[in-house]
């Protein structure tokens, strides 16, 4: 029983921690830093790629099962974080409405017409 407490608490360890150790990787300090070097650069993308989906995989599980609020309110920050930290990483320069509805322009509107 002490096993299955501890694999508990290491699942939702990761769903707490990813988030955060993935939005300091693309913070602009570790983002400019890392510009200088490729393989660093490479490094680093390759880490947020990984755990932060790993962090969203597991938010999801706590999210989805039935458990108490508490571990899923906590999963659920564990999983916005993620989903900022990799619209950080890859969709940098992209704000937050395009990202979400990339057909956001209206084509009878005043920029659809020519």
């Amino acid at each position: 029983m002490e096993s299955l407490a501890l694999i508990v608490a290491m699942l939702l360890a990761l769903t707490i921690f990813t988030g955060p150790i993935s939005l300091i990787l693309t913070s602009n300090l570790f983002w400019n830093y890392s510009r200088r070097s490729k393989w660093l650069w490479v490094f680093r993308r390759i880490l947020v790629a990984t755990i932060s989906p790993l962090g969203m995989t597991v938010a999801l599980f706590f999210i989805f099962t039935p458990i108490p609020v508490t571990p899923k309110i906590v999963a659920a920050v564990g999983l916005a974080l993620n989903l900022i930290a990799l619209k950080r990483e890859f969709f940098r320069n992209k704000p937050w409405p395009r990202f979400i509805r990339p057909s956001m322009r209206d084509p009878n509107g005043p920029s659809g017409q020519r």
